[in-house]
């Protein structure tokens, strides 16, 4: 009997090899999103400690330069927060994108591989089918030849002294 050919193998490699491209994909959005969090943070903290320093700064006597570069500073940083907000969000959005891509992908190579076993069982069950229908047949033909044939005297008389 011939192999067994699966006339999918190849997109289900395809299938698999674009998984393997969206779990990596999947993997550097989650790597972009967690570093847009910490710069976030970061610049967060910045903002609380440049607030902590004006505040600590109220009833002091500071020259109006040092005012005016701080609330610059502050406002820079206000800036920078919004920015990487942004980021954050587009990075997540890149993620959730990425997460349903690979979902979907692993759906379509877990159909295929199911298919595949599907119609690897079908083959190896006509495959036993046609060894055994070979095989009827030969006893089939091996019993009609043993019908047809002469009979052999199982015994021969001994000759009469």
């Amino acid at each position: 009997m011939k192999r067994f050919e699966f006339s999918l193998d190849r997109l289900l490699r395809v299938k698999k090899q674009l998984e393997h491209v969206a779990e990596l994909e999947q993997r550097r959005a989650q790597e972009a999103t967690e570093r847009a969090r910490a710069t976030l943070l970061a610049l967060r903290d910045q903002l609380d400690r440049i607030a902590e320093k004006i505040t600590s700064s109220v009833g002091c006597v500071m020259a109006p330069q040092q005012w005016a570069s701080a609330s610059d500073m502050a406002e820079r940083v206000d800036v920078s927060i919004r920015a990487s907000e942004k980021e954050v969000a587009e990075a997540e959005q890149r993620l959730h994108t990425a997460a349903q891509e690979r979902a979907q992908l692993a759906t379509e190579v877990e159909a295929l591989s199911t298919l595949r076993r599907q119609q690897v069982e079908k083959w190896q069950q006509e495959a036993q089918k046609s060894d055994q229908n070979q095989l009827d047949e030969l006893i089939q033909q091996r019993w009609q030849a043993a019908q047809n044939a002469p009979s052999v005297a199982l015994y021969q008389a001994e000759p009469a002294a």
